[in-house]
């Protein structure tokens, strides 16, 4: 079992056919897509690339909502090969935000990829803040006991002259944080390569306990990796670092 899986997304460069869902693409949930109906959305990322894990993210579609992601041609009308099969949009959980999320047991390269949708609520518009597709990452032994989920909350309160509280709300974030406690020398370099490059200001995706169901939507961790410490090498065969990762709100 891989108890923790970060993904690094891939960029398209067009979004074929469907300008109105261009927000799909950006790292920001809020800079959310409406559209009337979800039908399909074809992807270029310019040169082939390889994929394994899909993500839909911060989306309104309804208990009956489907989807299945694939590779296809320029033009984008049909699956040639099926990475994620059909399958319900919405992952097990408690509520909102709904986030879609499959990792297939084997990656697909293609230049072109094909996400399809059907089914679900037809009477009210579709929202849908991140579509994400890549290729993650997981350590062999996993991340250590001690692991949890945390709350950020951006707003503030003061306490007034007179007793009371003045609050500017603000919104209340998650996040998770972890310790891989034994990456082997293997692992090192690719997941040194993978934190460097999404740095603190470059979105990732982080699921806890990705393969198993009760509960996957509130494991789903779409944000930025927070400080990053240093790694620490225990021993010959053993390295260890902390990571954290704060989620979009």
């Amino acid at each position: 079992m891989k108890s923790l899986l970060i993904m690094k997304p891939e960029k398209p460069v067009d979004i074929v056919g469907r300008r109105e869902l261009a927000r799909l693409l950006t790292p920001n949930p809020k800079e959310a897509a409406s559209t009337a109906t979800w039908g399909n959305i074809a992807l270029d990322y310019g040169v082939p690339v390889t994929i394994d894990t899909a993500y839909l993210g911060y989306h309104n579609g309804g208990a009956g909502q489907q989807w299945a992601v694939g590779t296809t041609n320029s033009t984008g009308n049909a699956i040639i090969e099926t990475l994620v099969p059909t399958q319900v949009m919405q992952s097990p959980g408690i509520g909102t935000p709904y986030h879609g999320f499959y990792r297939a047991d084997a990656p697909l390269t293609s230049r072109y990829w094909l996400v399809q949708t059907n089914g679900g609520p037809s009477a009210i518009a579709v929202v849908a803040g991140v579509l994400a597709l890549g290729l993650s990452w997981s350590a062999a032994w996993g991340h250590e006991w001690g692991a949890g989920r945390f709350i950020e909350d951006t707003g503030t309160a003061e306490r007034l002259f007179g007793g009371g509280f003045g609050i500017d709300d603000g919104v209340a974030a998650g996040g998770y944080q972890w310790t891989f406690g034994d990456l082997q020398p293997e692992e090192v370099d690719p997941l040194w390569l993978l934190v460097k490059n999404r740095r603190t200001t470059r979105s990732v995706l982080v699921v806890e306990d990705p393969e198993r169901s009760p509960g996957l939507n509130e494991r789903i961790h779409w944000g930025l990796f927070r400080k990053l410490e240093p790694f620490e090498r225990l021993d010959p065969l053993n390295t260890k670092w902390s990571l954290s990762v704060g989620d979009w709100a």
